[in-house]
């Protein structure tokens, strides 16, 4: 009753406007109702917790979610080579590598893989456009019960390219705490799995992962970087 007699916050009432500066995410919030709904209430918690990089970082984990989980067998493969490449540029920097892990970045961020990220953005925006056509056009998600994904994770830490160190499951056990090195390693363990996989296989498995409603707290996530000398986030 309150919020009724108060009306919008004044993100709610710019939310159109604001959202315009990404193209296709305002296309997707215009043909599915719900989806916008989804979108405004998560990106303004974020945004009133830790500003534009935070909704900003809000609206990209909706749209792999939402969207990168519809992409075909191509685009995301693709999505996942960019990922591979971005990570294995940024092993050098592991406490930039731990940032894009738990937080992703933004245009400018994270100078050091500058080229990667362009290309991992490119291949991004790829996935989000063919996997909203589909979604579209009736394709469905694949989805998976919690044994079937746990077995996927339990898969991709073993191999067949590298199996993770205890030390590596160790530093992921400990999040934002762990050691930014053996986070970084561990992903590319991971990533590298991934992709010995055939190719319909990969994708499979990639559109199972990116389909998983993983919650996280991105404003606390970037709070707690931003306080890692080195970060390579834009933390003023």
């Amino acid at each position: 009753m309150y919020g009724h007699l108060v009306g919008p916050s004044a993100f709610a009432r710019d939310f159109d406007q604001n959202i315009a500066r990404f193209p296709l995410a305002a296309s997707i919030a215009r043909s599915d109702p719900k989806l916008r709904d989804i979108v405004l209430q998560d990106t303004e918690k974020a945004f009133n917790g830790g500003g534009w990089p935070a909704a900003n970082g809000a609206l990209n984990m909706i749209l792999a979610r939402e969207m990168d989980a519809y992409a075909d067998d191509e685009r995301i493969n693709a999505l996942e080579r960019a990922v591979l490449a971005a990570l294995l540029k940024l092993a050098s920097n592991p406490l930039a590598c731990k940032s894009y892990l738990l937080a992703g970045y933004e245009p400018g961020e994270l100078a050091d893989a500058a080229p990667e990220l362009k290309q991992l953005s490119a291949a991004t925006g790829a996935a989000i456009a063919n996997g909203f056509e589909r979604k579209a056009n009736g394709v469905a998600r694949a989805e998976a019960t919690d044994a079937e994904i746990a077995a996927i994770e339990t898969r991709l830490n073993l191999g067949p390219f590298a199996a993770l160190t205890r030390q590596e499951f160790g530093a992921e056990a400990r999040y934002l705490d762990g050691n930014p090195e053996l986070l970084c390693s561990a992903a590319i363990k991971r990533q590298l799995n991934l992709l010995a996989a055939d190719s319909a296989e990969a994708a499979h498995i990639s559109r199972i992962r990116r389909s998983r409603d993983c919650r996280i707290d991105i404003v606390e996530v970037r709070a707690k970087l931003c306080r890692e000398p080195g970060n390579g986030l834009s933390c003023s």
